[in-house]
């Protein structure tokens, strides 16, 4: 069973208010000993949210449904489901370049919803970057620097229903892992919980709330933060009833982006080999996330020192 702990929450109105250090003292708190945190009162309207969800739980029921009928057939007859999560999905890229206009079965108005969407959630992204440069001490703009590379960050959507499972113990919604990228932030459905972080040895669900916004670390950002920041490992449990809706929005560093800890948050005690074997490793973006497809549902760890060592042998 998950444990019953009190979960993270920023109101995003207190950071214009006399309460700002207290709520960037949750946010601190929650990157460094969560991973996790919800927003409310981010900005984007309740409208579109609601808009948002309407139109990808009708998508899923018209387009997809069918054929995700067929894959849990199969799923439930085979003998081993370890390596299979029960999930539907389909990804949006929307930086550096679109492929909204390219996608199948949606139409021209979900299209137009996804894309001020997706505009909302950048905006959002990028503010919550900010304030964890003020966070940690960082000039303004340095974590968006970080990520830009040549040609600015990527940043896309991956839009996923978890219908009901009549065995959800033989099956994970999705298994759990850390996510590769920079900053991660999710609309979830407020009905049908499912998602669980890994805390301090046991699972802890992230509670739906309406019209909140959950984000969450990714490795990216435990690299540049010297680990002052941790990705954590998360998880989505499946269910026998419901099906619930995931639209989670990764802000990402460009492909070609060099990634390594902030200087300012490299510690100066110590011998310099010390401090060489504290850092994190010294990386294009691009070739970690080659090593993350082939390693995504194991821990973080080998694959920070198996980037150490591609560097080191260069």
């Amino acid at each position: 069973m998950a444990a019953t702990v009190s979960f993270p929450v920023v109101n995003m109105e207190k950071l214009e208010t006399e309460e700002k250090a207290t709520a960037k003292e949750v946010i601190r708190d929650a990157c460094e000993n969560w991973g996790f945190f919800e927003l409310l009162n981010h900005g984007i309207s309740h409208e579109l949210m609601d808009e948002v969800e309407r139109l990808t739980k009708a998508h899923y029921a018209s387009f997809r449904e069918a054929k995700f009928q067929e894959f849990a057939a199969r799923t439930l007859e085979a003998g081993d489901k370890k390596d299979v999560d029960w999930e539907s999905t389909f990804f949006v890229r929307h930086l550096p370049a679109s492929n909204l206009a390219d996608l199948p079965d949606v139409d021209d108005h979900y299209r137009q919803v996804m894309k001020q969407f997706a505009s909302e959630i950048q905006k959002l992204s990028e503010k919550l970057l900010d304030l964890l440069c003020e966070n940690l001490g960082l000039e303004p703009g340095y974590l968006k620097s970080a990520f830009a590379g040549s040609n600015g960050p990527t940043f896309g959507t991956k839009v996923s229903a978890y219908p009901p499972c009549p065995r959800p113990d033989l099956v994970d919604g999705l298994r759990a892992h850390t996510d590769a990228g920079g900053i991660i932030l999710l609309f979830q459905d407020d009905q049908v919980s499912g998602l669980q972080l890994l805390k301090g040895g046991e699972w802890v669900d992230v509670p739906p709330i309406r019209h909140a916004i959950v984000v969450n670390i990714g490795d990216q950002l435990e690299v540049i933060t010297n680990g002052r920041y941790k990705s954590v490992m998360h998880r989505v449990l499946t269910r026998p009833d419901g099906n619930r809706m995931s639209i989670a929005s990764f802000y990402n560093p460009g492909a070609d982006a060099v990634i390594f800890p902030a200087p300012a948050l490299v510690g100066a005690a110590g011998s310099e080999e010390e401090r060489a074997q504290a850092t994190y490793p010294r990386f294009v973006f691009e070739d970690y996330m080659n090593l993350y497809v082939r390693h995504k549902f194991e821990a973080k760890e080998p694959r920070f020192e198996a980037m150490k060592s591609a560097i080191a042998t260069a």
